[in-house]
């Protein structure tokens, strides 16, 4: 039975692997395929987009689970744990709004001056166009909640949008008038990641098959 069990786990990671090399080869689907988990190795820094005028600095880290699985391990659960403790708060927001498959995204709010306000309404993404604003914020600490920061305090928030984001589709993050559309070559190192762990998730698959010639 053990055998069996290891046999099926072996065939689910063949099956994973040539399609998370199929994205790289076709880029045909904007949400991406789902990466084997535990075998990421990029950062938060590589997976969000930043933009920053005299007073802000504003950081935008969509919260795909196809995409956090291209995260090393520490951060993929530092994330993971995090939506999971906000989950009944999410579930409220999508409640609410009719939502059945909320997409979430990090926002990251640095003061780069004394008592700066910022207006969380006014942060966005555009995708193909055109704009989606968030059907819900959820503060995660004081400072977001109180919607001001002191020089070098941060201030963190989830949003909710309608939708799961398109994480291999280029955006373009906004707050107010500034925006930042450096999604699109990000999509070039999601892709190279997921062709490595693809390779890698095939290898030790390949690794893990016994020998046919071996009595079962």
């Amino acid at each position: 039975m053990i055998r069996w069990i290891r046999l099926l786990s072996v065939a689910a990671l063949l099956a994973c692997a040539p399609a998370a090399a199929a994205h790289s080869q076709q880029g045909s689907d904007p949400m991406g395929v789902m990466p084997p988990m535990g075998m990421g190795s990029l950062t938060q820094e590589q997976i969000s987009l930043s933009i920053a005028n005299s007073q802000l600095t504003v950081r935008f880290e969509p919260l795909n689970e196809r995409l956090l699985r291209l995260l090393a391990p520490d951060a993929y659960r530092a994330l993971s744990g995090m939506i999971a403790n906000r989950g009944a708060a999410i579930d409220s927001v999508s409640q609410s709004t009719g939502t059945s498959q909320p997409g979430l995204m990090l926002v990251t709010v640095f003061g780069n001056v004394p008592d700066v306000r910022f207006d969380p309404t006014l942060i966005g993404v555009t995708i193909n166009s055109r704009r989606i604003d968030p059907v819900g914020i959820i503060p995660l600490d004081a400072n977001f909640s109180r919607q001001v920061l002191a020089i070098r305090a941060v201030g963190m928030g989830l949003f909710v949008f309608p939708d799961e984001l398109p994480v291999y589709s280029p955006m373009v993050f906004s707050y107010g008038s500034v925006s930042a559309d450096g999604w699109a070559n990000k999509i070039q190192l999601f892709d190279r990641e997921l062709a490595r762990i693809s390779s890698r998730a095939r290898s030790q698959a390949t690794q893990q098959v016994p020998d046919s010639s071996v009595k079962q």
